[in-house]
């Protein structure tokens, strides 16, 4: 295995090309470890070190590591058929595949679903979709977005438009043209509600102000995440949607839920629009549809929005994906709602995450450095602050990535995010033992001890 690892490590340091990553930190193996196994929620690198995998890979290995039964089921279609081209003819296991989501998701029992092969392809597909629409019935000038700062929507360029975050934006210009952006719900520190303890509704009022602006006429569609994760699972008020899909539905706008992380059980409810009991006119799905075990995403339309293009007589969605609705990819996703659904892991996930946010909450709830622990199921942040009653933020240089190694020395991989304030981001697959759990939440807790130190 030696010779192995030393044989990989010279490949990584000359020839792998990582996602959003400092290629030169892949020379510190300690850091930079080769993974090799999984089972549960525990993966092993190539040395046989251990880690509590509380990122769930990147909020999508919601079902664990090691399902044989998915396995076996890809196995099985590949023996059948391993492609058909989605540009002519339907499959087998996506033809199902479709007909069990309609059934499952809030955009109703006729839903249309088009398969793509990950988050920002289903985000690229919801955005032209949107605009197609309007298009197809005559409304021209629409164009425009509404999308929130700092939220992140995927990389293609339309997804890229759409992002809230500028770093990831500046290398790319010109964008996709008529993106505009608003503040999050972002209730610990926003600028009109922090202090009220209740939700003020002003960051919903903030989108109404930005139509009137823009001219109604000229908006083709508002999207937002349901817990939106780039700084840290922020979750909105309960009214805060219902106050969207009322805005939307006054001005003939489309409302798409970007569920590519929230989907599938991630808060503790089969999607995020479940959680906040609102009706998208379309949804983005990837990440938990196959909890990775294969690359598959969709656009969920509703029967009205696809009406356009499936209706009899009408021109067909001019788009397209090569791999998308890939039949063992579809085959895949089949088998892990079938285990989601025998192990009730949704209900699992609201259980647990309850458990998680309650022992983060004793253990470090108090911590002058922990500033707001928030989230909802298995989709959980903890804000990191200078001074707890003043709420002072942190400004110390490189300390995510400092936070991000410690934690990994003690066996636990989660994300420490710096694209608001300083979080860590806790996101574990559906089925993580309590054991584990209590194991992350003594891991954190030591790790911000000694951060404490450093201060």
């Amino acid at each position: 295995m030696a010779t192995q690892t030393g044989n990989l490590r010279q490949a990584i340091n000359e020839n792998v090309w990582l996602h959003f990553y400092q290629m030169n930190r892949a020379q510190n193996a300690e850091m930079a470890p080769i993974m090799a196994r999984g089972e549960g929620s525990k993966i092993w690198d190539t040395e046989g070190k251990e880690y509590i995998d509380a990122l769930a890979g990147l909020f999508c290995v919601n079902v664990g590591y090691g399902r044989r039964e998915i396995a076996e089921a890809m196995m099985a279609q590949l023996e059948q058929i391993h492609y058909v081209s989605t540009f002519s003819f339907p499959n087998v296991p996506g033809t199902v595949l479709s007909d069990r989501l309609a059934k499952l998701m809030p955009t109703g029992p006729d839903s249309r679903v088009f398969f793509v092969s990950g988050g920002s392809e289903a985000v690229e597909s919801a955005l032209k979709l949107a605009k197609s629409y309007h298009r197809r019935r005559g409304d021209n000038n629409r164009y425009k977005t509404i999308s929130r700062r700092t939220a992140y929507h995927g990389t293609t360029m339309g997804a890229l438009a759409v992002n809230g975050l500028t770093p990831i934006r500046n290398e790319f210009g010109p964008l996709v043209p008529g993106a505009r952006h608003v503040p999050p719900p972002y209730q610990y520190r926003c600028q009109y509600c922090a202090d009220q303890g209740a939700c003020s509704l002003e960051c919903a009022d903030e989108v109404e102000r930005l139509i009137e602006f823009e001219g109604p006429e000229t908006v083709a569609a508002v999207i937002m995440e349901p817990v939106q994760n780039a700084g840290g699972a922020i979750t909105a008020s309960d009214a805060y949607y219902k106050k969207i899909r009322d805005l939307c539905d006054e001005h003939g706008i489309l409302l798409i839920m970007d569920e590519v992380i929230c989907g599938f059980g991630r808060l503790g409810s089969w999607f995020g629009a479940d959680f906040y009991n609102v009706k998208p006119d379309i949804m983005t799905i990837a990440k938990g549809l196959t909890s990775a075990y294969a690359p598959l995403g969709a656009a969920v339309a509703t029967a009205e929005v696809a009406e356009p293009f499936t209706g009899e007589g009408k021109d067909p969605f001019m788009h397209g994906i090569t791999f998308g609705g890939h039949p063992v990819s579809c085959a895949a996703a089949l088998a892990n709602l079938d285990i989601m659904e025998r192990e009730d892991l949704v209900q699992r996930s609201a259980d647990m995450g309850a458990y998680f946010k309650n022992k983060l909450q004793d253990s470090i709830g108090n911590h002058q450095n922990v500033g707001d622990i928030r989230g909802a199921g298995l989709f959980l942040g903890v804000e990191l602050v200078k001074d707890k009653d003043t709420k002072e933020p942190i400004t110390e240089e490189n300390l995510v990535g400092w936070l991000s190694d410690e934690l990994l020395r003690r066996g636990v991989i989660c994300r420490a995010d710096d694209r608001l304030e300083p979080v860590i981001q806790l996101s574990p697959p559906l089925n993580i033992p309590q054991e584990d759990i209590d194991y992350i939440v003594d891991t954190v807790s030591d790790v911000l001890d000694e951060m404490k130190k450093r201060n």
